[in-house]
């Protein structure tokens, strides 16, 4: 893979990283750093993808769909600003991202951790851009989430939704975050329930524990997942 281009752009870094073949699809990472995910991504023999990462972004202000009081720490409110964020995304990234791959007709995925997770997830339900997300250990307990995914219809039926969480991540004092899993086996099902590709996977740890790795295997599975849905329709 060439990294073909790095900027700061409103004071956000988005790294471009091209990969060599045709018709590969683009995955937008947010809130991560390009080479610990190709890292992760070779280990495990991912398909081939063009990677766009979008970093120094603020978790609390930029991912989060609307404003919310602290949950993890006293100090981490919310202010709701994801739908400024995603605009962003659409009006300063993409059209960078297009002009430098020169490929406006391509599939793409948005792909992201904890609150980026959750942010990805979201933007299903905001954009039909996104052919598909990984959600990997996504903070799916922020206030009223569940409640708004089954209140409310994506903009298109995705190629694909990877979830994955850590067996640990429920298993601390904070009335809160001890929803996480049940939250997550309840939107799963609600997707089955709705005939949407999903896969849920539950990993060894607590939040913090191979972040990348989790990562990547979403990447590996919707990409996989997403190529044969398009072999059995053609």
């Amino acid at each position: 893979m060439c990294k073909i281009i790095e900027c700061e752009m409103d004071q956000k870094r988005i790294t471009i990283t091209e990969a060599e073949g045709e018709n590969l699809p683009v995955v937008y990472c947010v809130a991560q750093s390009d080479h610990e995910i190709l890292q992760a991504c070779n280990e495990i023999s991912c398909k081939k993808f063009h990677l766009v990462t979008i970093e120094k972004v603020d978790w609390n202000e930029n991912l989060s769909p609307w404003a919310a009081d602290s949950i993890v720490t006293k100090d981490d409110g919310f202010s709701g600003r994801g739908a400024e964020f995603l605009q962003w995304i659409f009006k300063k990234v993409i059209p960078l991202v297009d002009e430098t791959l020169r490929k406006e007709q391509h599939v793409s995925y948005i792909a992201g951790y904890s609150m980026a997770g959750l942010f990805a997830l979201w933007s299903l339900y905001q954009t039909d851009y996104f052919n598909g997300a990984v959600c990997a250990s996504g903070s799916l307990w922020f206030p009223a989430f569940e409640e708004y995914v089954l209140t409310n219809e994506m903009k298109a039926s995705p190629k694909g939704i990877y979830l994955s969480l850590g067996d640990r991540e429920s298993a601390g004092r904070n009335p809160v975050l001890k929803k996480t899993e049940t939250i997550y086996r309840n939107l799963f099902a609600f997707f089955i329930q709705q005939e949407q590709n999903v896969f849920f996977e539950m990993n060894q740890g607590n939040h913090f524990k191979d972040v990348d790795l989790r990562l990547a295997k979403g990447l590996t599975w919707l990409l996989d997942n997403s190529r044969k849905k398009e072999e059995e329709t053609q």
